[in-house]
């Protein structure tokens, strides 16, 4: 997802006018998924987000790309316009390769400068694209951080992890291209595999049903190794446009 944040910045900056974002990984080498399941990261069977019975990720290969223009460059060559970028945000705790805080600080800073580049308020996002990878200490300290930027206004959250794997580089993107999907749709995905909310995570308006966005407006997030967390703000373009 930083691809995506960078090509905006540099956009905004006047060094390039159109970009194309790249994610893709191949986390299934079988000595890397010793690795995973050697410090408890690999589930049982599927991935669970925010479920009582979680237990871990599923990894699997994807890819995805965006390409971010100018309004004029979009113009000039006749492009169908899905969306806007409206901001990004990124933070690190950097308390080692696999910790994590509960208190979600990194990735409640990292909400918070994305709403602040994006010059919006909590109230205007639609939708939330969580991380939700299906380990335990990462969806509940995710939820511990929605709630502190969110309160108990949060929009319809959802996770798309349990449909297709977590992608590792190429998680963010593909969750961007999926989000932004929805938010044209107007909808936001229920996640199938959810049948009892944890506790942990009782803050969070999930769902197993498809919902309604409150806006155009999704917030995308995106964890990883080294307590890295990033945020991204989109706006979808009317169906159409």
């Amino acid at each position: 997802m930083l691809a995506i944040i960078e090509a905006n910045e540099a956009l905004r900056n006047a060094e390039a006018d159109r970009a194309v974002a790249v994610g893709h990984d191949t986390p299934i080498e079988p000595q890397t998924v010793l690795y995973y399941h050697d410090v408890g990261l690999i589930a049982k069977d599927t991935i669970r987000p925010f479920d009582a019975r979680r237990d871990g990720s599923l990894y699997r290969e994807g890819a995805a790309a965006l390409v971010v223009e100018t309004e004029t460059s979009a113009a000039s060559r006749g492009a169908t316009v899905l969306g806007e970028v409206l901001g990004g945000g990124y933070a690190s705790e950097a308390q080692g390769l696999l910790a994590i805080r509960d208190d979600g600080d990194g990735l409640a800073r990292a909400i918070a400068l994305a709403l602040d580049d994006a010059q919006l308020q909590p109230s205007d996002v639609g939708m939330i694209a969580a991380h939700g990878n299906g380990t335990r200490q990462s969806d509940a300290s995710e939820a511990v951080a929605i709630r502190r930027v969110f309160g108990d206004s949060a929009p319809p959250v959802t996770a798309f992890k349990w449909a297709f794997g977590h992608l590792i580089a190429a998680a963010g993107i593909i969750e961007a291209v999926v989000a932004l999907a929805a938010l044209r749709r107007g909808i936001v995905p229920g996640i199938a595999t959810l049948r009892e909310l944890d506790p942990d995570c009782a803050s969070l308006p999930v769902s197993v049903e498809q919902r309604s966005a409150r806006s155009a407006v999704g917030l995308i997030l995106s964890r990883g190794f080294g307590g890295t967390n990033a945020a991204l703000l989109i706006r979808a373009a009317a169906s159409g446009h």
